[in-house]
């Protein structure tokens, strides 16, 4: 009968290209040695070679000014202290140490000698099934990169059904006939309305309702700019979460909530022409290509940032002996 198994850090690729650096050492000397190895941290240590703690270019970035500190400062006053982890500690045990302080290196000790350092990278892709996420209907190997590069897909069909298609004249918005053109049917686009040898842009309208034709044309480079804003945040959320940084604000809900906006005031302004009898004729229609296109992209964005019910890791536990 299988079981799940709870993984133990010397079940990872325990990472031996680290560097040390002594207590006594200035937080300028630290940092001359990050560059010079090109990497992030170093773990500090002191006159007997026992472990003391970490120092982190993220401290020495944020930490430094905001203490006012010198750059002659020892490593000390800017390192953080984590309990140090052995081969047989737990891997759940560790991700949680690095977790609870919001860091990304945990030294690994073996004999009261330094022997590497784990990442919570590292540890994420071996914690135990609880912690995975198990709520997606397709089992694949690497959910979380599964998860991101599907966020990216439908972001860019979102980009393309919701803006680019309105923008280039794919779909439009609105039809109606124009009688001055021999009863031609012109389609209302973001910016322009054509049919047949009928073209004109919205900002070039003029009459009663030339303020609406003016705000719409305002609004349609609103409109794009939105949907930009949309992809960034939902970008920088995927990001973070496939890289587990920690960011200060909510990206996935600005995404979502400016992307949705930006498609529901585009239509309203439109619908709102029908009611205000803008286009003056009897027969508007609303382009269903076009509607169905905006529906498309909707779906594309929620699909986006509901990801997790897409994917589940395929999790292969051995026999219990």
């Amino acid at each position: 009968m299988s079981k799940e198994k709870e993984f133990l850090i010397q079940d990872l690729t325990i990472d031996d290209e680290y560097d040390t650096i002594s207590a006594n050492a200035s937080v300028q000397e630290a940092a001359q040695k990050m560059k010079k190895n090109g990497i992030p941290d170093l773990v500090v240590l002191d006159e007997d070679e026992m472990y003391q703690g970490v120092i982190a270019d993220f401290d020495i970035v944020t930490n430094m000014v905001a203490e006012g500190l010198s750059t002659e400062s020892k490593v000390t006053e800017l390192m953080y202290t984590i309990e140090p982890v052995t081969k047989t500690t737990t891997v759940s045990d560790a991700f949680a140490r690095m977790r609870d302080l919001d860091v990304s290196v945990v030294p690994v000790v073996e004999n009261d000698a330094v022997v590497g350092v784990a990442t919570i990278t590292d540890c994420w892709g071996f914690l135990p099934e609880k912690y995975e996420d198990q709520k997606g209907l397709i089992a694949v190997s690497n959910p979380r990169f599964a998860n991101y590069s599907f966020t990216l897909f439908m972001s860019v069909l979102y980009l393309f059904f919701g803006i680019f298609a309105p923008l280039i004249g794919i779909v439009g918005y609105l039809k109606a006939p124009i009688a001055s053109q021999g009863g031609f049917t012109a389609t209302y686009y973001l910016f322009e309305a054509r049919g047949g040898s009928f073209w004109i842009r919205f900002i070039d309208i003029q009459g009663q309702f030339g303020l609406m034709w003016l705000l719409i044309s305002i609004y349609g480079v609103v409109f794009i700019i939105l949907g930009l804003v949309s992809i960034y945040a939902i970008f920088q959320w995927a990001y973070a979460d496939y890289k587990m940084i920690k960011l200060s604000r909510n990206w996935q809900a600005i995404g979502i909530l400016v992307g949705l906006l930006g498609i529901i005031l585009e239509w309203m302004f439109f619908v709102s022409f029908i009611l205000m009898d803008v286009l003056r004729v009897s027969n508007v229609q609303i382009d269903v290509i076009g509607f169905l296109f905006s529906v498309i992209a909707v779906i594309c964005l929620l699909a986006a940032v509901s990801r997790d019910y897409v994917f589940r890791e395929t999790t292969t536990m051995p026999e219990e002996e």
